[in-house]
């Protein structure tokens, strides 16, 4: 058993179990393993990273879609070699866009990774419902062994006094004659 776990759930009993009027329940302390068991935590965020398998798996059924832009500043100065020699000066500005989509057809690979998803999405709430199992059992075992505890602390208690009182009576008997000293140092010995 977990021993953070075991501490966690006797100190919330044995704060609950000090005054009965608050009183932790079975139910209590479960929700309490519930909120602040790390290994349910963990359990948890593995079914969350398992549950996102799913929709990877689906982005390679799904069409792609690309966007490309560009832009070019020209500026272009030439000279004729003619009669008149002329200078020419050309600026423009060239600008294009292209929008893909692709969609496969039929790509098995796509189609294998798809479903494994759903089988490791499956695995994975599989072993989170084994994980709420084992947390239920802890539970259990811990509160049942704090009831179990505070019963022989109690049984203890009440031996203790009965053989005090056994002690005084075997005091008083000795004392008035009715008894022998090996029985006074009999019942002293049970006490002690």
């Amino acid at each position: 058993m977990n021993k953070a776990l075991s501490l966690m759930i006797a100190a919330t009993l044995s704060a609950g179990m000090a005054g009965l009027s608050r009183g932790a329940d079975l139910m209590a302390v479960y929700r309490d393993a519930i909120a602040y068991d790390a290994q349910y935590a963990s359990a948890r965020a593995a079914l969350d990273a398992g549950r996102e398998k799913l929709p990877q798996g689906r982005a390679g059924l799904l069409p792609t879609i690309g966007l490309a832009a560009n832009t070019t500043w020209n500026d272009v100065d030439s000279t004729r070699r003619t009669a008149g020699a002329t200078e020419v000066n050309t600026k423009y500005n060239n600008n294009g866009w292209t929008v893909s989509l692709t969609q496969p057809l039929f790509r098995w690979q796509n189609w294998v990774a798809y479903t494994q998803s759903e089988l490791a999405v499956a695995q994975a709430e599989a072993q989170f419902g084994l994980a709420r199992q084992e947390l239920i059992v802890r539970a259990a075992q811990a509160y049942f062994d704090v009831l179990l505890a505070q019963d022989t602390l109690a049984t203890a208690q009440a031996q203790k006094v009965a053989i005090a009182e056994q002690l005084e009576s075997a005091k008083r008997n000795f004392e008035v004659g009715t008894a022998t000293i090996t029985d006074s140092h009999e019942a002293q010995a049970r006490y002690d």
